[in-house]
This record gives structure tokens, C-alpha cells and sequence, in this order.
């Protein structure tokens, strides 16, 4: 039943496309010069074609020599220059997607036809003075580097794959591109902006085997592209052709294939197919062209819980289609539709770290996405290009399944970890959340050919981006979360410990209102010139306006800012023939406002936090002693708690944010961004290699922040006055800077051997992270009640938490057979990765008690909800480093032509040797827990075990063993899938034609 609704999905899939038709679906341009001798050649024909391309395209030389195509298909192209008396010279190519190439040519006069190859590793190694790295369908078939998008991009210069969270099928963490935090990149599908809207990173709408390209860029962006401050990831899928085409391919994994990991003890033995199909071709010839693409997988894994290592089964059924249309009206006009969609149902989802399978949700996560596409050329130097798209992301029973107030409260062990336990995350039971963005572009391009100062390629367009999100954010089903000193384990038994001394807290977190749905505008205007001056001497001058119109939950406009981001690039020719080119670029990058930042005033569907000491009846605080089942704890703390008054009665609160109430945002929220220098070299080594490096320094401002101080001030915040607390942008308390050196090779000697590789050197460095697991983007805290605090100790400079000073990935294919009946080939990918920095901080109460007495170590200056405790690094923030990672990945490639068709094989290794070492600083299999007086942590300072003692931060230097202790487990795996892959064994079996 499954199979027939696959292949039904796939046939109705064109049926979703829309064939009505910058950051518009990606495409190349090609420019150049024809000369004769020094002399430029006017009214030069050139014309190009490619399987890509319906029909031909062709233009004539300026009287400068000049031509350009503004706006290609990418793919491999045949350029052909003719002019009556001189010879004929036919040139091959391959253009990538949102790429510039250039290509020259020398004509002379003869009666004969010249040919001249660019290879692959000449054209796909970027010469402009964007960072660019490209990788096409082919060459990733033939490596043993997974097909995700993740995958792919991780492969490139400046890119490194360890964000917050970590993804266990491909051991990859969240991208982060050229130092920026993980959801300031852009992802782009067919100019479709991919980002979820809370933590940026790309939503899987697409099909592996219907990617045609990946492209990511690094450093040096045009200003046709915005609202990021990382890098700029365009992926380009098929678009059918003059020829029908397709494939069928199964992947075949099974957990049983996998090595075991320590802290492993089961695995599901059960091969697991992933079924992809794709199938293009001609309506009509050179006019009308179309692409299906479908993929279905239903997975069943054992995973295990963090530190208590329960194993548990993980489901997941999903289905991705995607349906496009390509039509040319007229040679000069072109449009394009397309639409994807997923269906997506999992049992066994959490949010990590979860202790018990309690905290497992089962839900369903739909999505889709639509655009349609305009390209025309009003004349031979004007081209119009508009887009629309729209994307659409939704939560369906992702939570407790329990708004009662003993099953739906979520219970957090601080001293294990933040282990959570008891009930899932979040409110399953509540309304359903949706993350949807729409994006319209319009740009025109006008191409200028001057003798005196060359010729110009001028762009100018509108942008405009709504970033949209309806909400309500329930932290658990019953709104409350209970944070716990600690916990006792006794095999699958967690026992809560509820002390009486300050360290379990009382969380609530009541929704005011429900959400209207925020929409965080983007309008821009941008202007971009890529003039060449002269044969060695061409520029990039660039102009961007951005202004956000952000409106949060209840309505209310909470961002009016805008920005101007100049690009500047200059490249130099040092040889006039592109062997060797020096370049240079200035920018600067500008940020789209985070979803959850500008929202963070709002009331609507946005929960306030009140926080209360727990001075009740101890629970379990004697591990020898009769232990209280959770339900249990859970009722004696609220019996007490409601003895008291509960949320509205007289308990002093230790923390209040209720948004809307005593945080807002005064005026506007500006965006963060980010200024860039770049400087690098491209050589051509030769006819077959091809070589780039980069140097590459960013220092970002306007950071997100929170402060409370004593100007401030109060207000009644609904449960009584509070202080208020005002997020806004700061750049004197926070740092973030990155330093690195991109480098990318790329060598085919022969048809038989291809070699590649890329390096990056670099270092993040700084003292503000931005971002969390449990949060996404957060605000920086150094502002709020500065009296209690030293930055020194509370947020110091250092290595920040995505820092990896050396990734490289180098990979080579040999092709063993290359006959018209069989081809083989054996590849290896090898990657190296650096450690990655952690320090150890913890909890610092803020207070003593003596003689029964609470003494603060800090005199109130006037504050309502003064802090009781504070977060202390008692290490540099980059002490350690968890260890360096190698890794080999071995495949074959077969294939077999049958008349029309293609059978293949790829079975791959990866992991060759098995290496197992931790791969991951992601705080739900990392322990980084810290003991202290303030989580009753026992400290060993000699012989025996007693109580750590508290100290005052702002006087005394805390000592290790008394003060504070590592936990037991710091710096070790709390899961399994803390570890690097292990040894995994995987084929795939298909047919194309």
C-alpha cells in the first residue's frame, strides 16, 4: 500500500506545479571579451547551448569586444564565437548556479573550427570575488559524503557543522558559515528561502536525487543578497530537458550495520529502504519542460536517553514530493513553477537532554512550498527577473500530552546535566504552531559597454521578505517546570531531589493572551555593478538598503530600523589570461531580525517566567533514606507551594520576565550585523587544477541584549511590580570576531583520477555565543543588574563555543573502468576536525546563610527581583577541547548500461577505522556539569567527600575540591550520540536513463 502511494504521489505531482513562473530561483552568468590580437572584436555572434538551456541563446559583441548572458540555466554549456572571415572557435564550460564566469576569447583568421575544454576543475572552483564553493549531483553521487543538504555544504571552505544541536543520522550539528551564529545564515532552494524561522537552519524540502547543484558562499556576497550574516547556501534542483530522463534508487540502511558506540546496548535489526524517484523531460520540445521528484523512507532506530541511557525506539514515516514546470514563451522569455511538499509523522521525537521516555512526544510535522518565476529580455542589454514564493512549516502534537497539574510538569534535574524528565517538553495538546515566510523579488539587469571605462553589468531590485510565526508557546502542558537540585537514579527509576535550601526552583509560565501571529517584514533595495575597467582590472560595487517592519504577536510595531551594507570587491588578472588572479572584497552583512527576539515584548503566545525558591518539606535529600515516586515529590512541592499562596500569593520572586509587562523594547529593535574584509589568490595550475585561498576577517555589532539597571526603573507587571527590563541592541559590552583562511583545490590529471580537497584555518573568538539548544537566538545578560555581576567571571572573552581552528576535507576518485558497457569507480573521502573549546561554569549563589541567617554578598541598591544566584566561569571559556576527529569514508560506483538504461550500485564505508572519539560540545550528550554549594554539590578536597562551600565571587577566588567540583561525568559522553559516526556499512541500488 505504501509503494502504490508513492507512485501515485509522484505521478500527481505535476499537477502541484505552477507553470504561471537576486534571491530569485538561482542562475549563472557568463561575460567576457573577444579580441583579435589586442584588438576588440565588435559584432562577434556568440551563442551558447546546454541540455539545460531550451533552445539557444546568442548576442553580438559591443564595440568594446564585449558580451554578456545575465541570467543562464547552470550546467555544462558549449560557447560558440563566429564572425564571417575569422575562425570559428567552440569553447566548453560549466556555469554554477548563482556563480559569474568569464570566459575570453582570441579569434583569428582562419577556415577551421578551434575547440578548447574548460574542465571541471577549472570552472567549478570560483574566480570572482565571491568565496564560492560548488558541488555538483555527479561528483557527490560518487563520494561517500552523504547527500543531505548538511552534508554537502559541510564539504566547503568556512563552513563548520557544530551548532547547538546535533542531527543523529549524520552526526552533523547545525552549520555555522565564517564564524556567524547558526541562524544568520540564508538557505536557498530554487530561490526559496529554506530557513526555519526560530533557529535558521534549512528545512529538508527537497529530494537528494533531484539536486542538480549546491552552491555556498562564504565571504564576498553580492548585494542582491540579504538578511544574513554567515553565508549564502543556494541549492538548485532539475528542471527536465529536451530529452526524457529519470532514475529510481533505494537506499538501504539498517541499524545492525552500524558499530556500536560506547553506552550502545541495543540496535534495531531491520533494513530500513529509502525509495527516490525523478522523472523529466519535454511537453514540447525547447518550450515546455517538466520534473517530478518523490522520496519515501519509514525508519526504525533504537536511540538512547541522555545519562541514564535508556534505550528507545524512534519512528519516523515520511514522504517529500516536488513537481516544477519550465516554459519558454518566446526566446526572450521564461517562466517557471514549482512546488515541494513533506509529509512527516515521528513517535519517539524529544527535546533534548531527556533522562526517560516519558519526555518522548509523537507528532506530525507538515510542509510545503510554492514559487513561480519570471525571466524576460526587453532588449539585448535589459533583463527583467521577478519571483514569488512561499513557504509553509507546522507542529502538530508536539508536547505533553497532559495539561494537569502533576502529569504536565516538566521536571529538570540542574544537577545532572538539565536533564529533563517526567513530562515532554512544550504542550502537545495545545494549538498546532506554524513558522511560514512569503518573499517577492523583482531586479533588472542593463548591460553598458564603454571604451573608456569598460563595461558594466548594473543590477538594481526590491526584495521584500515576511518572516511569520504563530505561536503559543506553552514551556510545558501544565505551564509549569519544576527545576530540581538533582536526581537519583536507581536503575530506570529517576527520584526527584527537592531541597529546602534555595536550590530547587518553582518555574511558571502562564500565556497571557493567544498569538495574532508575528510578521517581521524586510523590505530592501539593492544595487550592484560588476564592471570590468579593463583585462586585468574588474570590480564589484555593490549597495544594499534594508529596513525591517517588524510587528510582534499582539500587533504591535516593535522594528522601524533600516541599514545600508556596502560590497566592494576588486579582482586583478595579474597574467591577462585568468592563471592567476588576486582579489580583494569590503562588505558589510546585515542580519534578518530574530523571530523570538523581536517578539519578545509581546504577551501574545509568548510565556512570562516567574521563578520562586522551593523552602519546603526536603524531598529525597537522603539517597539512603524512603524515596518519593515523582508524582509524589511533584504533590508535596505543591502542596507546600500552594500553601503559600501559590503564584499570586506573597513568595519573593528570584526572577519575573513577563513580556509585554516588564520587558519591552523602547523604539526599535535594530538587526545585528556584521563588517567583513577578505583578500585572497586563484591560480590555474596548468590545464587541470585549479587552486583558491582566502583570508577572511568579520567583526559583528549590535547585538541582542537584555539590562536592567537602576535607570531601568519598575512597573506593575500584572502579579505586582517588577523591574523592567528593556532588550535592545549593545555593542560596548559584547564581542564576536572570526579570523580564517579559506582554501579549496581541485585536480583531474586525467579522465580517470579526480582530486579535490578544501582547509579551513580559523578562529571564532569572543564573549558572547548568542545562541542556545533550548532557545535558538537568546539575548546577551551582561546589562541586567550589573551590581551582581563581574564580566570577568560571568561571560569572560575566549574561544567561542563554535570554534574549530582546523577542518579539512579531502577526497579523491578513480575511475577503474570507463567503457560504454561498464564503468567503476573507488572513492575516499577523508576529513580531519579540531577540537572544539568548553569551559567549566556553574551556578554561584549569591547569598550565605549563617546562623540561619540569609547574608547577601551584594547590598541592594533598589531592586524588586534582585538575583540570588549567578552564572560563574571558573575555567577560561576555553579551557578544554574535546579531541581532534579523523575519519575515512571508502565507496564503489558500478554501473551497467542496458540499452537507454543505467543500473548502478554504490555500496559505501564510512568511518573505515572505526575511529571512535567525542564529536560534539551539544549540551544534551556532553556533560559540562559543574558542582557547587548552590546545587548542593559534594566537592572532594582530600580525603572524603563534604559539601561544597560557598563563596563570594566578588571577593574570593574559588578553589576547586572546595568551592567547586567538575561533575563526575564532566567532559564525557552522556549519549551516545556524543561520538563521531561509528564504522557504517550502506548501499543504494537504482536505474536512470
Amino acid at each position: 500500500m505504501r509503494a502504490r502511494a508513492f507512485i501515485l504521489g509522484l505521478a500527481v505531482a505535476l499537477l502541484w506545479a505552477l507553470p504561471a513562473a537576486t534571491q530569485s530561483n538561482p542562475t549563472a552568468k557568463l561575460s567576457g571579451r573577444v579580441t583579435s590580437g589586442d584588438r576588440p572584436l565588435p559584432g562577434v555572434l556568440v551563442t551558447v547551448s546546454s541540455p539545460n538551456l531550451q533552445g539557444t541563446r546568442s548576442t553580438t559583441t559591443t564595440a568594446t569586444g564585449d558580451y554578456i548572458f545575465p541570467a543562464l540555466p547552470a550546467g555544462d554549456y558549449t560557447v560558440v564565437f563566429e564572425m564571417d572571415g575569422l575562425q570559428k572557435v567552440s569553447q566548453q564550460l560549466h556555469l554554477s548556479a548563482a556563480q559569474s564566469s568569464v570566459l575570453d576569447s582570441e579569434m583569428a583568421g582562419a577556415a577551421v573550427t578551434e575547440e578548447i575544454n574548460v574542465v571541471g576543475a577549472l570552472s567549478e572552483v570560483a574566480t570572482g570575488t565571491q568565496t564560492a564553493t560548488t558541488y555538483t549531483k555527479a561528483l557527490i553521487d560518487e563520494l561517500p559524503a552523504g547527500r543531505t543538504l548538511n552534508q554537502v555544504v559541510a564539504l566547503s571552505p568556512g563552513v563548520q557543522p557544530n551548532g547547538p544541536t546535533k542531527d543523529s543520522t549524520t552526526g552533523l550539528g547545525n552549520i555555522t558559515i565564517s564564524g556567524a551564529p547558526t541562524y544568520e545564515n540564508l538557505f536557498l532552494l530554487n530561490g526559496v528561502v529554506l530557513n526555519e524561522n526560530l533557529r535558521g537552519q534549512a528545512f529538508d524540502l527537497y529530494i537528494e536525487d533531484a539536486v542538480q547543484e549546491t552552491t555556498t558562499a562564504s565571504a564576498g556576497v553580492s548585494a542582491e543578497y540579504g538578511r544574513f550574516s554567515g553565508g549564502v547556501v543556494n541549492v538548485l534542483t532539475k528542471s527536465g530537458g529536451n530529452d526524457f530522463s529519470g532514475s529510481f534508487r533505494t537506499t538501504f540502511n539498517n541499524q545492525k550495520w552500524e558499530s556500536k558506540v560506547p553506552g550502545v546496548t541495543t540496535q534495531t535489526d531491520k533494513v530500513v529502504p529509502t525509495y527516490e524517484a525523478t522523472l523529466g523531460g519535454p511537453v514540447l520540445r525547447d518550450r515546455l519542460w517538466f520534473f517530478l521528484a518523490a522520496r519515501s523512507v519509514d525508519r526504525t532506530q533504537t536511540q538512547n536517553t541522555s545519562t541514564t541511557n535508556i534505550p528507545f525506539i524512534n519512528e519516523r514515516d515520511q514522504q517529500r514530493y516536488e513537481g516544477k514546470l519550465t516554459a519558454t514563451i518566446t526566446p526572450r522569455h521564461t517562466v517557471f513553477g514549482t512546488y515541494s511538499k513533506i509529509e512527516d509523522k515521528e513517535n519517539g521525537n524529544f527535546f533534548p537532554p531527556i533522562l526517560d521516555e516519558a519526555s518522548l512526544v509523537n507528532r506530525e510535522t507538515p510542509q510545503k512550498l510554492w514559487a513561480v518565476n519570471y525571466t524576460g529580455s526587453l532588449s539585448d542589454n535589459l533583463l527583467l527577473t521577478g519571483q514569488y514564493s512561499e513557504r509553509n512549516f507546522t507542529f502538530i502534537g508536539s508536547g505533553a500530552t497532559s495539561t494537569d497539574i502533576i502529569e504536565g510538569t516538566l521536571l529538570i534535574a540542574r544537577g545532572l546535566n538539565n536533564g529533563r524528565y517526567h513530562s515532554a517538553t512544550f504542550c502537545g495538546v495545545c494549538e498546532p504552531e506554524h513558522r511560514d515566510n512569503k518573499n517577492a523579488t523583482v531586479k533588472a539587469s542593463y548591460f553598458l559597454s564603454t571604451e573608456s571605462l569598460g563595461s558594466h553589468e548594473l543590477v538594481a531590485g526590491y526584495d521584500t521578505f515576511d518572516d511569520i510565526r504563530n505561536a503559543n508557546n506553552h514551556q510545558s502542558g501544565s505551564d509549569y517546570r519544576v527545576l530540581g537540585t538533582t536526581a537519583i537514579i536507581r536503575g530506570d527509576q529517576i527520584y526527584p531531589v527537592f531541597a529546602s535550601d534555595g536550590s530547587t526552583i518553582i518555574q511558571y509560565n502562564p500565556i497571557a493572551k493567544l498569538s495574532k501571529g508575528t510578521d517581521f517584514r524586510t523590505d530592501s533595495l539593492f544595487v550592484n555593478d560588476s564592471w570590468r575597467f579593463s583585462d586585468r582590472l574588474s570590480f564589484n560595487v555593490g549597495l544594499r538598503y534594508d529596513k525591517n517592519d517588524g510587528k510582534d504577536a499582539e500587533g504591535k510595531k516593535i522594528a522601524k530600523d533600516s541599514n545600508l551594507s556596502p560590497r566592494l570587491g576588486v579582482n586583478f588578472d595579474s597574467k591577462k589570461d585568468g592563471s592567476l588572479l588576486l582579489h580583494a572584497t569590503y562588505g558589510q552583512y546585515v542580519a534578518a531580525l530574530a523571530n523570538n527576539i523581536g517578539d519578545s515584548s509581546s504577551s501574545a503566545g509568548a510565556p512570562a517566567t516567574f521563578q520562586w525558591t522551593y523552602r519546603g518539606p526536603a524531598v529525597n535529600t537522603d539517597p539512603n533514606g524512603p524515596l518519593l515516586s515523582q508524582n509524589d515529590a511533584l504533590q508535596t512541592l505543591f502542596n507546600w507551594f500552594n500553601s503559600q499562596g501559590g503564584p499570586n500569593g506573597p513568595l519573593p520572586r528570584i526572577f519575573v520576565n513577563i513580556p509585554g509587562g516588564n520587558t519591552k523594547i523602547r523604539g526599535s529593535l535594530d538587526s545585528p550585523n556584521v563588517t567583513e574584509y577578505s583578500a585572497g589568490v586563484t591560480a590555474r595550475l596548468g590545464a587541470h587544477a585549479a587552486v583558491r585561498a582566502d583570508l577572511v576577517y568579520r567583526d559583528w555589532a549590535d547585538f541582542y541584549a537584555s539590562r536592567i539597571d537602576r535607570s531601568t526603573g519598575q512597573v506593575n507587571a500584572g502579579n505586582g511590580p517588577a523591574d523592567l527590563a528593556l532588550i535592545e541592541n549593545n555593542n560596548s559590552l559584547y564581542e564576536r570576531t572570526y579570523r580564517g583562511l579559506h582554501s579549496q583545490w581541485r585536480y583531474q590529471p586525467t579522465d580517470r583520477l579526480d582530486l579535490g580537497g578544501t582547509y579551513t584555518l580559523s578562529r571564532t573568538h569572543g564573549n558572547f555565543d548568542g545562541e542556545t539548544q533550548a532557545n535558538g537566538p537568546v539575548v546577551g545578560g551582561i546589562g541586567r543588574y550589573p551590581e551582581y555581576l563581574d564580566r570577568s567571571w560571568f561571560s569572560p572573552k575566549g574561544d567561542l563555543s563554535i570554534d574549530q581552528r582546523h577542518r579539512a576535507s579531502l577526497y579523491g576518485v578513480y575511475r577503474i573502468l570507463t567503457g560504454d558497457r561498464q564503468t567503476l569507480s573507488v572513492s575516499l573521502l577523508q576529513t580531519f576536525a579540531s577540537g572544539r573549546p568548553y569551559g567549566a561554569a556553574g551556578s554561584a549563589a549569591l547569598t550565605n546563610t549563617v546562623n540561619g541567617v540569609v547574608v547577601p554578598y551584594v547590598t541592594n541598591p533598589g531592586y524588586l527581583n534582585a538575583p540570588v544566584r549567578t552564572t560563574y566561569y571558573f575555567t577560561a571559556r576555553d579551557a578544554f577541547r574535546t579531541p581532534n576527529v579523523f575519519r575515512t569514508d571508502l565507496s564503489l560506483n558500478y554501473t551497467f548500461r542496458l540499452g537507454q538504461f543505467d543500473l548502478f550500485i554504490h555500496p559505501e564505508v564510512t568511518n573505515v577505522f572505526n575511529q571512535q572519539r567525542i564529536d560534539t560540545t551539544a549540551v544534551d550528550v556532553f556533560d559540562t556539569t559543574v558542582l557547587t554549594s548552590d546545587n548542593r554539590g559534594d566537592c572532594d578536597a582530600g580525603p572524603g567527600v563534604s559539601p561544597c562551600q560557598p563563596f563570594n565571587p566578588f571577593t574570593d577566588k574559588p578553589v576547586q575540591g572546595v568551592n567547586w567540583q567538575k561533575g563526575p561525568n564532566f567532559g564525557k559522553a552522556t549519549n551516545p550520540r556524543a561520538y563521531q559516526l561509528p564504522r557504517t556499512y550502506r548501499f543504494n541500488v537504482g536505474i536512470r536513463f
